[in-house]
């Protein structure tokens, strides 16, 4: 029995170390592309509140193989969100000359600015189990800052007169440390089609539950699911599409190209 334990550990080694000679599986590429993200404690980009709009930028990815069985790999983002909103009401309370009009109106429009940046580095150890198919793991640390900018600009006026404009400037920002552990198997469905997917942990520490809502105060491990494809235009330039989850944090959606180098 412990012949064959050890024959059969030798023989998966020997397999491995044959598919890395000839895996049609590169870790060598760069990436730009769009993103999409869902903070779902936030009520502006929460995409099942009634004033979704979620944040939108660019993502790039970089990844480079070291060694035969290992990578470093990293990420950087931008992507902001705006909206605006207006409240009026009227009233009948006294002028600031003491005089009663016949009716007062109070105009509230509020501007917010919302920007997330992100980034994350790590390394990952690869292995290859043909030529068409891996499985590499990944820990990474990484950086989230959601920065907010508002604008309050109120108008008071009576009768197509205005007697009073301000305007009120707040700025505040949250920003987070993230790590993560992952795992992701590839596959090469044809030359030219590779279906992928990710599963892992992700833990935030860091500001905790301020106005803009990046997590809880100290978050416990969050499951990460990932899915993508990826579609080879040339032998150097793909196109990739990916979709990740983050329980209780984000949602992600990317379309990007990829150059092999």
């Amino acid at each position: 029995m412990k012949y064959a334990v050890i024959a059969g550990a030798l023989s998966l080694f020997s397999i491995t170390a044959a598919a890395n000679q000839t895996s049609l599986l590169s870790y060598d590429y760069a990436e730009v592309g769009y993103a999409k993200t869902d903070i779902k404690s936030n009520d502006k980009t929460d995409p099942d509140s009634p004033r979704y709009s979620g944040y939108d930028g660019y993502v790039i990815n970089l990844s480079k193989q070291l060694f035969e069985n290992w990578y470093a790999t990293g990420s950087y983002s931008q992507s902001r969100v705006d909206y605006s909103s207006t409240t009026t009401f009227t009233s009948f309370a006294p002028l600031p000359d003491g005089t009663y009009p016949s009716s007062m109106t109070n105009s509230y429009h509020e501007t917010t600015d919302m920007s997330l940046t992100r980034y994350n580095v790590g390394f990952g150890y690869i292995q290859h189990f043909s030529r068409e198919t891996s499985v590499d793991y990944a820990l990474k640390y990484g950086k989230s800052k959601v920065k907010t900018e508002e604008t309050l600009a109120h108008r008071l006026e009576s009768d197509g007169n205005v007697f009073d404009v301000s305007k009120t400037n707040y700025e505040r920002s949250e920003t987070v440390d993230s790590f993560e552990v992952t795992a992701q198997i590839r596959h090469l469905l044809t030359k030219q089609f590779e279906v992928n997917a990710g599963v892992g942990y992700k833990r935030l520490h860091g500001a905790g539950a301020g106005y803009v809502g990046l997590h809880d105060a100290e978050s416990e491990n969050n499951l990460l699911l990932k899915v993508g494809i990826n579609y080879a235009i040339t032998n150097k330039i793909t196109f990739a599409a990916s979709y990740s989850y983050t329980d209780e944090y984000a949602d992600i959606a990317a379309a990007a190209f990829r150059y092999y180098f």
